[in-house]
């Protein structure tokens, strides 16, 4: 049996939606924060990083208040004060949001970018992960609090090894992106399992995270 080695995929970010923006902008970041059974106290956080890392940008909110079963925006969030300063594209900026209760593991929430309102639209959740190996093919599953599998979302993306055995889907260091369409689910949490298998070892790479869904 294979010991799984979790750490050689990181997450960095969980997209709802990500609207584009120019220099100069003030962005809000949308999420749905559910309400917990007992109604014990999280930590929720929102947190920004390159989704290819070059200047070690890092951003954490601080000193907000969240409301539990609503939509809830972090919001004044200014480009000027470091992106723009950096220079940072637009697609170069991941956003991830979730909570932890105290001595449990942290949910992730998908989040919409955006600098106005109105109407956002809804897309398919888009994960951004680093591997920290070089990887020929990446399992996806994803499951409900009952362990029971969405038959629709399970995958296997891989590299063309009948041409190449030592062939890469994923160069090491990089970050890619996966997008699961969940919009048809209930909402709820959701395990999404990623399994990355490392050229010339049977030793596999993974991803476990848990995210709350909601349609």
């Amino acid at each position: 049996m294979c010991t799984l080695m979790p750490w050689r995929i990181s997450q960095i970010a969980v997209h709802r939606n990500f609207t584009t923006f120019s220099r100069n902008a003030n962005l809000n970041v949308r999420f749905f924060l559910p309400r917990l059974a007992g109604n014990p106290k999280k930590n929720v956080f929102v947190e920004a990083v390159e989704l290819q890392d070059s200047f070690h940008y890092f951003m954490q909110s601080k000193g907000s208040t969240w409301n539990d079963d609503s939509w809830n925006i972090f919001a004044n969030w200014p480009t000027k004060d470091v992106i723009d300063l950096l220079d940072l594209h637009a697609d170069n900026v991941g956003v991830l949001a979730g909570y932890q209760v105290e001595n449990g593991r942290q949910v992730y929430l998908p989040v919409d970018v955006y600098q106005n309102g109105g109407q956002i639209p809804r897309h398919p959740y888009a994960f951004y992960f680093v591997t920290g190996q070089d990887l020929q093919s990446l399992d996806v599953s994803v499951t409900n609090t009952a362990d029971a599998g969405i038959s629709s979302l399970q995958r296997t993306l891989q590299c063309r090894r009948n041409f190449n055995r030592n062939c890469r889907l994923y160069a090491a260091g990089s970050t890619q992106e996966l997008d699961l369409d969940m919009s048809s689910l209930p909402a709820g949490e959701y395990r999404v399992k990623l399994v990355g298998h490392i050229p010339g070892t049977s030793t596999p790479s993974s991803l476990d995270i848990v995210i709350y869904h909601h349609p």
